[in-house]
């Protein structure tokens, strides 16, 4: 499943201490590049201090090259929010 597939990998490159994955193709019926099924649109929240003194697109660069594969077989669209620790007060506030 792509979706274990990104977190491992997410997970592996980054030692987040916070990270939720969530697939959002079905809010993209009928748009380009919707599969049935899902698996085509990612929502990606991730609390690393990996990201500490880099800018956002710094970060989402960093994103995109360790899911490179995943977006050159399928994934379409990745809405991220990355953060380092110290930019959030606790989890839940994520």
């Amino acid at each position: 499943m792509i979706k274990a597939r990104i977190e491992e990998k997410l997970h592996t490159a980054f030692s987040p201490t916070y990270l939720k994955v969530k697939d959002e193709s079905h809010l993209h019926v009928g748009h380009e590049n919707y599969r049935p099924g899902g698996n085509s649109h990612f929502s990606v929240t991730i609390v690393s201090s990996f990201f500490c003194g880099m800018n956002r697109i710094q970060r989402h660069q960093k994103v995109y090259a360790c899911l490179e594969e995943e977006l050159k077989s399928g994934v379409h669209a990745l809405r991220l929010k990355t953060l380092c620790p110290e930019e959030v007060a606790s989890p839940e506030a994520v």
